[in-house]
């Protein structure tokens, strides 16, 4: 029986000097606290230098006068919420000498040793980790406020790049326009008159010279067409007496006869657009169908459908032709559709293309209508 005493009370002592070792050489400040009085019973060297104070003087203190008065109520608050739960979160900002501020942060547990109740709290001092995070805190309020101040200049600079874009669009157009009527007012004129003359001269010349006059009239009659056709491209002067729809109809019955090809034409709901919008529709549409009469020649359908939804007009152009391999053409610019993207893009608008060998091609174009002011109803 005196063997069984001693060696138990050897495994004891083995123990306890274990336990004294893990509480000495811990990296975290350790304090060992009367539950009932918040009497100091025992800290460690680490809870030494996180306080400022000696051990012989801890022991003599209450846990609240390690902390300035008015945290005691606060600390008083966490004794008792460990205490109730077995464990508690522990935090405190202190003023230590000379006016420093010691953040610290911790956990407390709360245990009965030979009937009586102690809380242990392992404390460790954030003050770096702290400071750190006010700073991270306080560049990220920098680069916030940078960024909106950012923002606020890329929105003055977008204004100011659409009004640009907006003249700039304006000027080409009375550009394109004084160009279609220098061309009414020279070259149409001119191919006129030579029609005439050349009618007047088939009239009036013998068998001999009737083919050729005949051929210069056929030759007159198809480069005043081709004249026409260039002044309604570069200003379509009916558009802002008809408007966008009715000009589409206009142009998809014109190819039906010419070519052949049944058209499909849905809009949702007609409304007046800014000129500069409407324009644009209607040149990436007018470049389209010359695209399909031209490259085209097993198309039997077209689709056309244009719809205004909120903020935005859409417009979708779709044949059953033979289509083409998209990825083959990237780089190069088959039949203007760099150009329709480009005329999108210059009204903040978005064009994407579709197509497939064999299974024809569709367009879309989706520009963004800026301001209720800009509809017309």
């Amino acid at each position: 029986m005196e063997d069984t005493s001693i060696m138990k009370e050897c495994e004891f002592d083995q123990s306890n000097g274990i336990y004294r070792m893990l509480f000495e050489t811990s990296a975290d400040a350790i304090v060992l606290i009367d539950a009932l009085t918040g009497q100091i019973v025992n800290c460690n060297k680490e809870y030494e230098l996180l306080t400022g104070f000696k051990f012989e003087d801890l022991i003599k203190m209450e846990i609240w006068d390690t902390h300035p008065a008015n945290q005691r109520k606060k600390c008083t608050s966490i004794m008792r919420k460990t205490l109730k739960q077995g464990y508690g979160k522990v935090e405190f900002d202190d003023v230590r000498a000379k006016g420093a501020v010691i953040h610290s942060e911790g956990k407390g547990r709360a245990f009965t040793f030979n009937g009586k109740a102690y809380i242990q709290i392992v404390v460790r001092n954030s003050t770096e980790e702290v400071q750190r995070n006010q700073e991270l805190e306080l560049k990220v309020k920098e680069r916030t406020s940078e960024l909106r101040d950012t923002m606020r200049k890329l929105k003055v600079y977008n204004q100011k790049l659409r009004k640009l874009t907006s003249e700039y669009l304006r000027a080409q157009e009375k550009e394109r326009k004084r160009i279609a009527i220098e061309l009414h007012d020279r070259v149409t004129q001119d191919l006129i008159n030579l029609c005439h003359l050349a009618n007047e001269l088939k009239e009036q010349s013998d068998e001999s010279i009737r083919i050729p006059v005949e051929n210069v009239l056929s030759r007159a009659k198809n480069a005043l067409a081709e004249t026409r056709n260039i002044m309604r491209t570069l200003y379509p002067s009916t558009l802002a007496r008809y408007g966008l729809i009715e000009m589409m109809r206009q142009e998809l019955g014109n190819l039906e006869s010419k070519a052949g090809i049944s058209t499909q034409l849905k809009d949702n709901q007609p409304i007046k657009l800014d000129p500069i919008i409407e324009t644009t529709l209607y040149r990436i549409f007018h470049e389209a169908l010359l695209n399909i009469e031209n490259h085209s020649c097993s198309t039997k359908n077209i689709w056309v459908n244009i719809g205004y939804q909120s903020g935005f007009v859409k417009m979708d152009i779709k044949d059953n032709g033979v289509g083409f391999d998209i990825k083959s053409v990237q780089t190069k610019d088959p039949g203007g559709l760099e150009g329709m993207r480009q005329r999108a893009e210059l009204v903040d608008g978005h064009f994407d293309l579709e197509s497939n060998p064999g299974k024809g091609t569709k367009i879309s174009v989706k520009i963004p209508i800026h301001t209720s002011d800009e509809i017309i109803r």
